[in-house]
C-alpha cells in the first residue's frame, strides 16, 4: 500500500492508495483524538485504525483524510477545507466522483455540514460512534468538570467570538433533520462499551426510525468492543452495496 502526505491549506493530509484500485474513494473525518502530521497520523499509529485502513485499501479503496485544524467541532473552517480536499483528490487520482464518507465521533458534525455542498457527489455515509448534537454532548460533559472545561475551551477556539452562543443557538436539531431527510444511504455503527457520546442515542434512534418510515436507505449496528475487528468488513460490504450504479 502506497501512502502520500501533503500540505493543503496548511493542514497535513494523507492518502492511502490501494494496490488494486476499485475506482472508489473513502474520505475519513476523524474524532477528537484524530491527528495528521507529515510523517505519521492517528490512523497509522493506532493498531485498530491501521488495520481498518489496510482492510479498506485491500478491498480496493483509496482512503484519504486531513488534520482538519484539530478539534474543530464542526466549525466552518473544517467544512471548507474538507470541501476543497474533495476537489483536490478528484484532480489527483482517477476516481468515480461519488465518494463514501466515514465520520467518527466529532467528525460527524463536519460531515453533516458538508452534505449541502457534496450531496450529489456522495455515495454513502458511515457514522462510527457519532456526535451529531454538540449541545447534547456539552450537557453530557457538565458532570465531568475537567472535560467540561476542556470542551468549552475547544469550542471557543473553534468558533472564535461566536463561541458557545453560536453552538447553543444554531446547533441543536439541524443535524438530526439533515441526516433523517437526506437521500444518501446511511450506516450507523456504535461500539456500546467504548462510546464517548452517550447522549446521542435518542437522536440516532429517531433518525433511524424516520428513515425507515420514509423508505430511505439506513442500517444501524451496535457492537461490543471485543467485536470491533469486524467493523471494516461491515463497512466495506455497505459501501459495495451502493457502487452498483455508477
Amino acid at each position: 500500500m502506497r501512502q502520500e502526505s501533503f500540505l493543503f491549506n496548511k493542514q497535513w493530509c494523507n492518502v492511502h492508495y490501494p494496490e488494486k484500485p476499485n475506482g472508489f474513494a473513502i474520505f475519513i473525518i476523524g474524532d477528537q483524538q484524530h491527528f495528521v502530521q507529515e510523517e505519521t497520523s492517528y490512523w497509522t499509529q493506532n493498531a485498530d485504525r491501521e488495520a481498518m485502513i489496510h482492510n479498506l485499501t485491500n478491498a480496493g479503496y483509496l482512503v484519504y483524510y486531513s488534520n482538519l485544524y484539530g478539534n474543530h467541532w464542526g466549525n466552518a473552517a473544517s467544512v471548507q477545507l474538507a470541501r476543497g480536499l474533495y476537489h483536490l483528490i478528484m484532480k489527483k487520482a482517477i476516481l468515480n466522483e461519488k465518494i463514501h464518507i466515514l465520520a467518527e465521533g466529532m467528525g460527524a458534525l463536519t460531515a453533516i455540514k458538508l452534505l449541502p455542498f457534496l450531496q450529489d457527489r456522495l455515495r454513502s455515509i458511515v457514522l462510527l460512534n457519532p456526535c451529531i448534537s454538540l449541545r447534547a454532548h456539552i450537557d453530557q460533559e457538565k458532570n465531568r468538570i475537567f472535560f467540561y472545561k476542556k470542551l468549552l475551551k475547544e469550542i471557543q477556539t473553534a468558533y472564535g467570538e461566536c463561541g458557545m452562543d453560536f453552538v447553543i443557538d444554531n446547533y441543536y436539531e439541524d443535524s438530526s433533520r439533515i441526516l433523517a431527510d437526506m437521500e444518501v444511504p446511511l450506516y450507523i455503527l456504535q461500539i456500546i462499551d467504548r462510546n464517548m457520546y452517550t447522549k446521542q442515542k435518542e437522536f440516532l434512534e429517531k433518525i433511524y426510525e424516520k428513515r425507515k418510515t420514509e423508505h430511505l436507505q439506513v442500517m444501524c449496528h451496535y457492537l461490543l468492543f471485543e467485536n470491533r475487528l469486524g467493523i471494516p468488513r461491515k463497512m466495506a460490504a455497505f459501501f459495495h452495496e451502493y457502487e452498483k450504479q455508477l
